[in-house]
């Protein structure tokens, strides 16, 4: 008896016990092309969130004791991996995230296929293989929360368009109500440009004429947790770190992406624009063939007059897309496009399916994308074929980062400190030196500010730094200015370090130099560092 039963169980969920399965095979492979090119770019935003970690690692307050000018989540999610894993060096730290990214992202992909079932696979198929070139395997914010935003956009769809989730189920599952609720308070605290996009959604899945006891805990929890998570900082720091940081020196230089229109018709109808706009590459190929199919299946919906449906996929897409830029960019200049092209294509998945009564526009759309995604990846000019050498991208794009920090740490002593003027954070994280600074690091950004600019004066009269790293790289064709350089007023206080016959962005404070051993000098010497030849004894 409870055989039959076993087998009637899986007779009737085929659908998600057969995709559960293949998610194995798939990890496997997505494994073996994504892992070994970890190292083929240099930091960017994972690296801000390392350091977030590690700055927590030292027990520093975010925003408060630590600049951090995105929501705290990824910071606090780093802290817990190298909390775990105790990484050795800059490789291991950044194999350890990437890693995440994948176990979280194969247990994500797990729940969508539980919920969505079949949708939820045809996405998994498209969106993996292609997310690389948006840097959807880096540990960021947005390669993250796009799971849960699936989710809860899936949810939201079903909701507002009466469709069906299961075969034997008219309405959203109790499960689904406290789920969300943790989705969209996660979200939030990710990626603050995405908080209207999950308010929406979480508004769209709660609203009912009548507010039934099933959804007020869900809401409370969402509600308590988001008071526990603010209350857990600073507000003012925190606001300010966040809202005003980004909305007065971040948001301004982001470049307005060169298409007809203001960003909110850009945002709201980029599906027409990918058709028009944008660099041709094999990326763009699959978007234009994916929006095709998109385009026909929206106006199957059109054609049923379901427009609460369609505007709500279309405000949706557009909130996910606020930071638009054109269509076909790759890696640093297209990242912002990451969430929208996630939950593009998720709501197409959902729309062929949707529509599976219409045999003929259900089987063309499935072999059009059949034919995209096998093009995609089959293409040679996909990634997975090209040849790469991981120590060469090791080097490239992460050795000065550790030549530095090596170097700083070899030549430094218990109570020693480092400053980074504006670049090149992760040397820090290398250095395991202590910062001298108020708010820890000197970013980029925070020279814009007064209150920032002054503690960095502030430092350099009080608590000057044993050792020094300059803005950018070494040596300068020019002056770059007293807000990326030591102040006039301590220049003859620091000795600059060569790197081989060339003047280096290191500096040691005079009174620190008779203070380094013969021993600590030739191990700097290994990493190619020495004092100007004046200097030497």
């Amino acid at each position: 008896m409870h055989v039959e039963k076993i087998l009637k169980f899986v007779r009737s969920n085929l659908n998600i016990i057969i995709p559960l399965l293949l998610l194995i095979p798939i990890y496997a492979i997505l494994y073996k092309i994504y892992i070994p090119r970890v190292n083929a770019f240099g930091c960017f935003d994972d690296c801000n969130n390392f350091m977030g970690g590690y700055f927590l690692l030292q027990g520093k307050a975010m925003f408060s004791e630590f600049f951090f000018n995105h929501q705290p989540f990824a910071g606090f999610i780093s802290y817990f991996i190298q909390a775990v894993t105790h990484p050795q060096n800059v490789f291991e730290l950044i194999l350890r995230h990437r890693q995440f990214v994948l176990v979280f992202s194969l247990i994500m992909n797990a729940i969508l296929i539980w919920r969505f079932r079949l949708p939820a696979f045809l996405f998994i198929l498209l969106y993996e293989p292609a997310k690389f070139y948006l840097f959807g395997d880096r540990f960021l914010a947005e390669g993250i929360i796009v799971y849960p935003l699936a989710y809860l956009t899936g949810l939201a769809l079903l909701k507002i368009s009466s469709q069906k989730p299961t075969a034997n189920s008219q309405t959203l599952l109790t499960i689904d109500y406290y789920l969300v609720s943790i989705a969209a308070w996660f979200v939030i605290f990710m990626r603050e440009p995405y908080v209207p996009l999950a308010l929406v959604l979480f508004a769209i899945i709660f609203f009912e004429n009548k507010l039934r006891k099933i959804r007020i805990i869900p809401i409370l929890l969402f509600a308590t947790l988001s008071i526990i998570t603010l209350l857990s900082f600073n507000l003012s720091e925190y606001f300010f770190n966040v809202v005003t940081v980004n909305y007065t020196a971040v948001l301004p230089s982001d470049v307005k992406a060169d298409m007809l229109g203001n960003r909110f018709t850009q945002a709201l109808f980029y599906p027409v624009y990918v058709f028009f706009y944008g660099n041709s590459n094999i990326l763009r190929n699959l978007l234009i063939l994916i929006d095709i199919v998109f385009l026909a299946n929206l106006f199957v919906l059109f054609k049923k007059r379901v427009y609460r449906t369609i505007i709500a996929i279309l405000i949706v897409l557009g909130l996910a897309n606020i930071r638009v830029v054109l269509p076909g960019s790759m890696f640093y200049e297209a990242f912002h496009l990451l969430v929208w092209f996630a939950l593009f294509v998720f709501i197409t998945s959902m729309l062929v399916f949707w529509n599976f009564i219409q045999k003929k526009l259900f089987y063309a759309s499935i072999l059009i994308l059949s034919f995209a995604l096998l093009s995609f990846v089959s293409s040679r000019s996909y990634f997975a074929h090209e040849p790469f050498d991981q120590h060469k991208e090791l080097l490239t794009n992460y050795g000065e980062v550790m030549q530095i920090g090596e170097v700083a740490r070899k030549l430094s002593g218990p109570g020693d400190t480092l400053f980074l003027d504006g670049s090149d954070d992760l040397i820090y994280w290398q250095a395991k030196i202590p910062s001298s600074y108020k708010y820890s690091w000197y970013t980029s950004a925070m020279p814009h500010f007064k209150k920032y600019a002054d503690a960095r004066i502030e430092m350099f009269k009080i608590n000057p730094p044993t050792f020094y790293k300059e803005f950018g790289s070494c040596p300068k064709k020019s002056d770059i200015g007293e807000l990326y350089r030591l102040p006039d007023f301590v220049k003859n206080k620091y000795v600059q370090l060569y790197n081989l016959e060339n003047p280096s962005c290191l500096f040691v404070r005079k009174d620190k130099v008779d203070q380094i051993s013969d021993a600590q000098w030739k191990k700097a010497a290994e990493s190619l560092y020495r004092l100007p030849r004046t200097t030497i004894p």
